[in-house]
């Protein structure tokens, strides 16, 4: 008698969590600002705290970023620096090497013969050159120098959720829309994606709370303002699924706890 009360009350709370899962795995529980509260012996309830995080509409938030965008050096990035006119010195191959590329290394240096180590983090191509060219006019008459990036390592975004080709995508000099940006990862994926809901998740600054765009690319429109809204590095883009999606993959990730409840149940009716 008292291991079919103890049976009975764990079937009861296995129940109770699964419904809990079940809650969970539905995507529709938690946003932010919220957390749930749960308590086995009564009902299951959403408990909010303070809302803070918004979600902004892209449209308010387009601007001219693709005019003023600088890209900024940063770690991991291999840069071709090449001085002209002194070929005995530096001599100039017109065969591409891993050898003739400087890397930033991770405290977001770079060197060069004659300089030693340079800070190139965090500067742009225009300002490493300026600043060669001043530590190398202690040794050579008027040097001239050029500076570009050769492999972009240090910028990325992140696209997830429904888009056919999820990755991380290197940012670059050359700044990247997010329609484009979709456009590289093969697009959204036309059976299980919500158009309506693209979500740009970009980290806040010092300490800030992070800030949210919604996307509408299922309208003409949000289509159009995706193709102005320029990405900035450790964005996240989220294409959410749509609400049959969703379901589906609850169903499959729960059913085979609630099967084996069922069984329970079955043996304890036995």
């Amino acid at each position: 008698m008292q291991r079919d009360t103890y049976t009975n009350h764990m079937i009861m709370k296995m129940k109770k969590i699964s419904l809990i899962l079940l809650f969970l795995l539905s995507g529709c529980a938690f946003s932010p600002g919220m957390h749930m509260s749960e308590n086995l012996n009564s009902e299951i309830y959403i408990e909010s705290i303070d809302q803070t995080l918004k979600i902004e509409n892209l449209d308010s938030n387009l601007s001219n970023l693709k005019d003023s965008f600088s890209y900024k050096i940063g770690n991991g990035d291999q840069i071709a620096i090449t001085v002209w006119g002194l070929p005995e010195v530096f001599p100039i191959t017109n065969i591409p090497s891993d050898q003739n590329l400087r890397r930033v290394d991770s405290k977001g240096n770079v060197y060069f013969p004659y300089v030693g180590l340079m800070k190139a983090s965090a500067k742009t191509q225009d300002q490493l050159r300026d600043d060669l060219t001043s530590e190398l006019s202690k040794y050579f008459n008027d040097p001239q120098l050029d500076v570009s990036i050769a492999r972009f390592n240090s910028q990325k975004v992140y696209m997830l959720g429904e888009v056919i080709r999820p990755n991380k995508l290197n940012l670059s000099d050359i700044p990247i829309s997010l329609s484009d940006a979709l456009g590289e990862v093969n697009g959204l994926n036309n059976n299980t994606s919500d158009g309506s809901k693209v979500f740009v998740i970009r980290q806040g600054l010092d300490g800030e709370l992070p800030r949210i765009f919604l996307a509408d690319l299922s309208s003409p429109s949000g289509f159009i303002d995706s193709s102005k809204f320029y990405l900035q590095d450790n964005d996240i883009i989220y294409v959410n699924a749509k609400g049959t999606t969703r379901w589906n993959r609850v169903i499959s990730q729960f059913f085979p706890f609630s099967s084996f409840l069922n069984s329970i149940d079955n043996l304890t009716n036995d």
